[in-house]
């Protein structure tokens, strides 16, 4: 499950938060990176913080409309307030993930037929600068993993993040299992 290479262009892979994480944006969070470049940054977004919203809930928008029904996922700490739509798709036959940010146009979405269930909308997304990312990851802040086809699913969630921890083994189950708070132990 662990990806072979912490370098390099990382675009489609999956950041999944060290158990000692504590920062309060990404503690127990799966990221898929949509774009990597060490000396551009990174743009990913969190995949299992579902915020039991529907679209329709931010209020009239007839760009919007097509998407009412999709559920809202928190995208990351960066522009909140912007909505993000996305393909998110899983080919078999490569054992690889798509991601397709789209852009609406004036009229709404042009959706083929059975597309919406691969739909996901985000509220912000996650960003690092230039190098920014690369440094984390040799600090052991993120694990860098291949994606696989659970987390296309709407209902991942913290429950998601403990079970790829669990399946890394021992060491990342007892991490994951330990209490946030050292002295409640």
């Amino acid at each position: 499950m662990k990806s072979g290479s912490k370098s390099g262009n990382l675009t489609g892979a999956l950041l999944v938060a060290h158990p000692a994480m504590a920062h309060p944006n990404f503690r127990h969070s799966i990221l898929y990176l949509s774009h990597h470049d060490a000396g551009d940054g990174a743009i990913g977004f969190i995949l299992n913080r579902p915020l039991g919203r529907a679209v329709e809930e931010l209020g009239e928008n007839d760009v919007l409309k097509q998407v009412a029904n999709v559920p809202l996922f928190e995208g990351g700490p960066v522009q909140r307030n912007q909505v993000i739509v996305a393909s998110i798709g899983w080919n078999s036959e490569t054992d690889s993930c798509s991601f397709e940010p789209l852009a609406p146009p004036r009229g709404g979405f042009d959706l083929p037929a059975g597309e919406k269930e691969k739909l996901r909308v985000f509220l912000g997304y996650a960003g690092w600068s230039k190098n920014q990312l690369e440094q984390e990851i040799a600090l052991n802040i993120w694990l860098v993993l291949r994606p696989h086809p659970e987390l296309l699913h709407s209902d991942a969630d913290e429950n998601t993040w403990r079970r790829i921890m669990n399946g890394l083994g021992p060491m990342y189950r007892l991490l994951a299992d330990a209490p946030s708070d050292a002295e409640k132990n």
